[in-house]
């Protein structure tokens, strides 16, 4: 597509004035500003004829061989794409990424959150400490099925989406989402503070790492079943 500026406000100045005589003119400055305070925004006239808004800047420069500075802003557009069309795809782009972050409570209080929302704390989290995001996924599905913020308790008083004893949590609980708190209902949190624990515990070494997750065989076993079943070489 070919796009052609109208000339400019500076473009017609310059025309009309010799700049050595009107680069002091008070009468030439007013004339300058008054312009710049009626013009509206020049338009570029494409093949299609549609007008597409153009912001405009128009600067005074009187020390400067250049005495007028006109600095134009163009929106991106995709080829074929009206800028109606670029605003409503902006638009459905965002509500697309909120969607991913929405969080719903369910009966019985669980809130759920979308598997793609998940998988981008898990990477998240999973670059922070060192530690294979599929290793996170796996004990998350193991501990509450991915449960999204949650304060269900076990048995043994471990509780939230990762089942942290809350004694655990006080000393490897990561502020995750940056909200300025440690909590260990809270999911991305949660998330986090395992990946903490994990390293901590001797990741790499995933049997050393989830034996101090929980020293059990049949967890070990659970958790690295699930780990292979999503890819990781376990």
């Amino acid at each position: 597509m070919t796009l052609t500026l109208k000339e400019s406000i500076s473009d017609r100045i310059r025309r009309t004035y010799r700049l050595e005589k009107i680069k002091n003119s008070f009468v030439f400055v007013s004339i300058l500003a008054s312009l710049a305070v009626l013009s509206t925004p020049s338009q570029l006239i494409a093949e299609t004829e549609t007008p597409i808004q153009v912001k405009k800047e128009i600067v005074l420069v009187l020390d400067s061989e250049d005495l007028i500075q006109s600095n134009y802003s163009i929106p991106q557009i995709i080829p074929g794409e009206s800028a109606l069309q670029r605003a409503e795809r902006e638009a459905k782009e965002k509500a697309e990424a909120e969607a991913k972050q929405k969080v719903v409570v369910a009966q019985g209080g669980r809130a759920v959150i979308s598997y793609d929302a998940l998988v981008e704390i898990y990477a998240r989290a999973g670059a922070t400490f060192g530690v294979d995001p599929r290793l996170l996924e796996a004990i998350h599905q193991v501990e509450t099925g991915k449960s999204g913020s949650t304060g269900k308790k076990s048995y043994a008083g471990a509780m939230g989406p990762m089942q942290f004893l809350p004694s655990t949590f006080r000393h490897y609980g990561v502020d995750g989402n940056g909200d300025g708190i440690k909590d260990i209902t809270n999911v991305e949190d949660a998330i986090f503070a395992a990946a903490n624990y994990l390293k901590a515990c001797g990741y790499p070494d995933v049997k050393k790492a989830l034996w101090g997750y929980n020293p059990s065989q049949s967890y070990y076993n659970k958790v690295t079943s699930v780990a292979r079943s999503i890819g990781m070489p376990v």
